[in-house]
């Protein structure tokens, strides 16, 4: 894990609880996790990169994005594998920097070769079985907290996480 300084994160079921509103007009509502996106925001501070990537096209997700300071967010990706290697080569990472948390099949091809894998409890058992980590949350129910705290920690990277609240 001492190389990982990506941090890969899905959305729906991930971030969020999966759940999907829609109202009768053009609205849609996605409940996130201020616990998950405190987390999010040190990694950042930390000079981790952070990128999401999902497979819906989202305006909530693009709001979220930006107020986390994410700058690197995709939507609409049905090929996650693709589009991450595309990234591979801009960015100059490998998986053997990746840490990557999602929790449906989709997930599946690039959880496996990640240097870490983790999914949330509620994720597709065939993502469980292949995780490094699975932690006790749902997913948007603070699963994003634990897995990047248990992540910092084994990086001994925690403690400026620490530092930066005292």
């Amino acid at each position: 894990m001492e190389n990982i300084n990506t941090i890969f994160l899905d959305v729906d079921g991930t971030l969020t609880n999966g759940k999907v509103y829609l109202d009768n007009g053009e609205n849609e509502f996605k409940a996130f996790d201020v616990k998950d996106g405190l987390i999010i925001v040190s990694a950042l501070t930390l000079n981790y990169n952070v990128i999401i990537m999902t497979g819906r096209e989202s305006h909530v997700v693009a709001r979220r994005a930006a107020e986390l300071g994410i700058t690197e967010f995709y939507q609409g990706i049905r090929d996650k594998q693709g589009k991450m290697e595309q990234l591979m080569q801009k960015n100059n990472f490998s998986y053997q920097n990746l840490a990557y948390l999602g929790d449906d099949l989709n997930d599946l091809a690039v959880m496996k070769k990640a240097a870490f894998a983790a999914c949330p409890a509620d994720a597709a058992d065939d993502v469980k079985e292949i995780a490094d980590f699975v932690s006790e949350f749902a997913g948007g129910n603070g699963a994003v907290r634990e897995i990047l705290t248990h992540l910092l920690k084994a990086k001994n990277d925690y403690d400026k996480v620490l530092e930066l609240f005292s």
